[in-house]
Formats: C-alpha cells, structure tokens, sequence
C-alpha cells in the first residue's frame, strides 16, 4: 500500500466530527444510542487530550470493567444454562456468522486490490469484522510477517471502527423491526 498518510486532521475536526456524528446516528436509531455514545464518547475523551481520563478510562475503568462483567457472568450463569441446546445453537450461529463476515471481508478486500490496480491491501478487508482492537492487530502481525516495513495498521483500525459502526446500525435496525 502507498506510504501516502493523507491529510493531518485536527483534534478539533476529530472532536467535531465524533459530535455530528454520534448525534445523527442517534437521531437515526434512538434504540442504539447508549452504543453510539459510549464509541464516540471513547473518541471524544481521546481526542481531548487529558491523559489521566485517558488513562483512567482506557486502563483502570476497561479492567475494572471486564474483570465484574466475567464475575458477574460467572456467578449468575449455572452450567445447565450454557450446556442448553439454544445457547449451542446461537454459539455456533454466531462462530458461522463471524466466519462468514470475515469471507465477506477478505472478498471485499480482494475486490479492492483489483479494482485500484494493487494498491490496497486485501487483508485489511478481514479488520472489518467488528472485534475491535483484535482484527486490526491481527491484521498488522500477519503483514508484518509478510513484509517488515508495512504498516497497515490505520487503514486496518479505520475498517474495524467502520465495522463497529455499521454493526450498531444493523442491530438497531433488528430491534426497531422486532418491536
């Protein structure tokens, strides 16, 4: 992929952007606001520049929370409930649908190379399954391994938040439409 960085964006325009941003999308889908706030508040607080609430947000306050959510699960959830033939069902519906989305994005992404003559990486398609920061990492080790000096990294993360995004449209859409 070219080394072209593109243009230098602001604190302010990314500040600004999140704000429009995350206020349309919650005018579009009121049922996954609480989802859209929570990104682009993680983007706002970033993007502020306090390093202690990003500090303690990104570290303590992420820890802290998944460390309660996995006791809370692990307390409450009983064995016979994951042993269930539903839950079985669904584990399975979404290793396929996650398999299937990462295809979909290979697919994608090799569509891509050929239509711009090369220039973009098609394994940057796979970041788009929305397990965030964990594709785009992938996605880096296996370029790197390829090539030492590549570095795909932002286009990889740019796919994966656009995964993200677009996952919350189509759960909201769910919703409203099973109401």
């Amino acid at each position: 992929m070219a080394a072209d960085r593109g243009p230098k964006i602001s604190r302010s325009q990314k500040l600004t952007f999140a704000v429009i941003a995350c206020t349309l999308l919650c005018l579009l889908f009121p049922v996954a606001a609480p989802l859209f706030f929570s990104l682009f508040l993680g983007v706002a607080v970033r993007e502020s520049g306090i390093e202690p609430f990003t500090k303690l947000l990104g570290e303590v306050f992420l820890y802290g929370a998944t460390f309660f959510l996995g006791l809370t699960l692990g307390i409450l959830c009983e064995a016979n409930t994951l042993l269930e033939p539903t839950v079985l069902k669904l584990l399975l519906l979404g290793m396929l649908a996650l398999t299937i989305s990462a295809l979909g994005g290979l697919l994608g992404g090799y569509i891509l190379y050929f239509w711009t003559g090369g220039k973009f990486n098609p394994i940057i398609g796979i970041a788009g399954v929305s397990c965030v920061p964990t594709t785009a990492k992938i996605v880096q080790k296996v370029a790197s391994s390829a090539n030492a000096a590549a570095i795909v990294m932002p286009q990889a993360l740019g796919a994966n938040i656009s995964g993200v995004i677009t996952t919350a449209i189509i759960a909201a859409t769910y919703v409203a439409l099973l109401r």
